[in-house]
């Protein structure tokens, strides 16, 4: 079982090297983004099973635009490619991740479950519920991408715009985007894909340049692109929940930051990372 975990990162160095000394395994290759604002690729170390993004495929992350996407296929890219390839198991974490099993007992977890992709989904108007919400109005109309963001004046346009067009439970006729004619779904940024669902999509979006030129004038794409393309490939009837616990406030938009309060549940649980930590905040984790 050989798993290249994809990791993408944007701060804190020195915790990004913890994690990876937690992951060092012999079946375990690990595969860096660093966001393109950051400076500190010199900072990572240097081993045979890490393997950095040179600059000239980084990129810079913004929130909910289609930058993440590309983060994440660059490291496919390189992984799919690389001279240690032949992967199981591609799984995308982040730098603010840590892992609640061993290196050892993570590998035998693949192992046990080879064929599965672990991918999640929620409830939108093609799973679970069948209902329009305001997940499929992220792909319905057209978004320019400088209104996505999280400055006061991009939410405050971006929401106008929502409400012009019909609100974000419905969409009005003639604001409806040309669509893909295929059925969207959506799910969390984290995701482990087996190497044959992978090699699907890689070759899949070699053949519909048009898909990814859609998703630029979505919000969240991370948050669907994957999970649309699995359910469009031959093994959509093959996924079960992700692997990542995490912990939001209601109504929330993005995870808090784990604390000592919150590590038995996470270490009681089902997954095998947990996010998000940072250990200028509550370095607790590291007992885990």
């Amino acid at each position: 079982m050989k798993i290249a975990i994809l990791i993408q990162c944007h701060k804190n160095p020195k915790q990004i090297n913890l994690l990876l000394e937690r992951l060092n395994h012999p079946d375990i290759d690990c595969y860096l983004h660093i966001d393109k604002k950051a400076d500190f690729t010199d900072k990572i170390i240097h081993r045979e099973n890490v393997f950095v993004l040179p600059d000239e495929q980084r990129v810079s992350v913004e929130w909910a635009q289609i930058s993440q996407v590309t983060a994440t296929l660059n490291l496919l890219n390189t992984a799919v490619a690389g001279i240690r390839g032949g992967y199981d198991y591609y799984w995308l974490i982040s730098g603010q991740d840590w892992p609640l099993r061993s290196a050892d007992k993570i590998v035998k977890f693949f192992e046990e479950h080879n064929g599965t992709n672990f991918v999640q989904y929620w409830n939108s108007k093609n799973h679970g519920s069948h209902q329009q919400n305001n997940l499929d109005k992220r792909n319905q109309i057209y978004f320019p991408i400088k209104l996505i963001g999280r400055k006061p004046w991009q939410k405050i346009i971006k929401r106008g715009w929502v409400e012009f067009t019909g609100g974000y439970n419905r969409t009005w006729k003639i604001f409806e985007r040309k669509q893909l004619g295929i059925e969207f779904y959506f799910g969390s940024s984290w995701w482990a894909l087996k190497r044959e669902t992978i090699d699907w999509i890689m070759q899949y979006l070699t053949i519909h340049p048009e898909y990814y030129k859609f998703y630029e004038n979505t919000t969240c794409p991370d948050e669907s692109f994957f999970h649309t393309l699995v359910m469009l490939s031959p093994y959509a009837d093959e996924n079960t929940d992700y692997l990542t616990y995490l912990h939001f406030q209601k109504g929330a938009n993005s995870p808090d930051i784990l604390t000592e309060d919150n590590l038995q549940r996470a270490k009681e649980s089902k997954y095998l990372v947990m996010r998000k930590v940072d250990m200028d905040v509550d370095d607790s984790f590291l007992q885990v």
